[in-house]
C-alpha cells in the first residue's frame, strides 16, 4: 500500500465513482465436498474498475500499489475491445477506500459500508476482549 497525494486520492476517486464498482455484501455459499452440502455466510468485498485503455489500469496499479489485471477477450465480436479491469479484493479495498473516500459522490454509501466494517473488525482485533493493555 502506498500513501496517495491528495490530488491523486481525487483522480482514483473520480474514476472509481464514474467507471467502477464496489461490491460488499453477504451470501450463502455451499460446499458440496462436504457431507450433506452444507451452507455458510460468505463476505464479498471487491472493488473494480474495468477500461479498454489499459494505461489507466496500469496507473491505478502503480500509485495504489494494490490489485490484479485481467483481461476480458471478446473473440466472437470483431468490434469489441478487449476490456482490462483493475480489480482488488477485501483489505485492499479498505485501504484503497479510506483514502479516496472524501473525494466519492456516487459510491460514498458503499464506501461507508466497507470502511465501518474493517473499521470495527480491526478495532476488534487490535484491542482483544479485554481492552487495550489488559493483562
Amino acid at each position: 500500500m502506498r500513501t496517495m497525494t491528495p490530488t491523486e486520492s481525487a483522480y482514483i476517486g473520480g474514476i472509481i465513482d464514474g467507471e467502477g464498482c464496489i461490491e460488499f455484501k453477504w451470501a450463502n455459499r455451499i460446499r458440496r465436498d462436504r457431507k450433506g452440502t452444507p451452507t455458510y455466510r460468505t463476505l464479498i468485498v471487491r472493488l473494480e474498475v474495468p477500461q479498454v485503455d489499459k494505461r489507466l489500469i496500469d496507473y491505478l496499479m502503480e500509485i495504489t500499489k494494490e490489485g490484479t489485471r485481467d483481461i476480458k477477450r471478446y473473440p466472437k465480436h470483431p468490434t469489441h475491445q478487449d476490456q482490462h479491469r483493475w480489480r482488488v479484493g477485501y483489505h485492499g479495498v479498505y485501504r484503497v477506500l479510506k483514502q479516496v473516500y472524501p473525494y466519492l459522490i456516487v459510491k460514498k454509501e458503499k464506501a461507508k459500508q466497507v470502511i465501518n466494517h474493517y473499521d470495527k473488525k480491526f478495532k476488534k482485533k487490535t484491542f482483544g476482549k479485554g481492552g487495550f493493555g489488559a493483562k
